[in-house]
């Protein structure tokens, strides 16, 4: 348990995931980064999807102290969509798309996001919003976004998600630089 599970790695801590991740990119563009269900994407692939996301969330005017909606099934494009928003400079909020339709209504009017990703089957789930909903799996939608990294936004005192609990507040929670606490309004 100790020497198979013994992982620990010192970080820099003035370095946002999303950095540390761009950095992986540029050391080994080629190594796999996520593998799924005999899917796999690579470190340089992961990065142009989610440079894509990136940019197509700032025209819907993501950036700090904005939240993006993630609605999507566990799945490479999951992985593009948390760390595009990341990269945008917003922070995302998780929405499962097995809660009830009433529970994601109250999710997306609460959170007030700027968009919603979603992917798949997850996107039947969503209920009316008047909020732009971005297909991860459509090709169209991301065909003519740049795949470069747009200019940083966000750092490491940035709030990464917000996420609805069951808790006795009916406050999002949120993380911000690795800790936890309850997160104030974004917005």
């Amino acid at each position: 348990l100790v020497s198979w599970n013994g992982t620990a790695a010192d970080l820099p801590a003035d370095l946002a995931l999303h950095e540390l991740i761009q950095a992986r990119v540029a050391a080994a563009p080629e190594a796999p980064a996520v593998t799924f269900e005999g899917t796999t994407v690579s470190y340089g692939e992961l990065a142009a999807r989610a440079n894509q996301v990136a940019h197509r969330l700032r025209e819907c005017g993501a950036g700090p102290g904005r939240l993006v909606a993630v609605c999507a099934h566990r799945s490479p494009e999951l992985v593009v969509a948390l760390l595009g928003v990341l990269i945008s400079g917003a922070a995302y909020v998780p929405l499962d798309p097995d809660y009830p339709a009433e529970r994601l209504e109250f999710m997306l009017a609460d959170a007030d996001p700027v968009a919603v990703l979603t992917a798949g089957t997850a996107r039947a789930a969503l209920p009316p919003t008047e909020v732009p909903a971005l297909a991860l799996d459509d090709p169209v939608t991301w065909a003519t976004a740049a795949t470069t990294a747009p200019e940083p936004l966000a750092g490491p005192g940035d709030p990464a998600y917000a996420i609805y609990t069951s808790g006795s507040t009916a406050q999002p929670k949120g993380v911000l630089n690795g800790h936890r606490g309850v997160l104030n309004r974004l917005h």
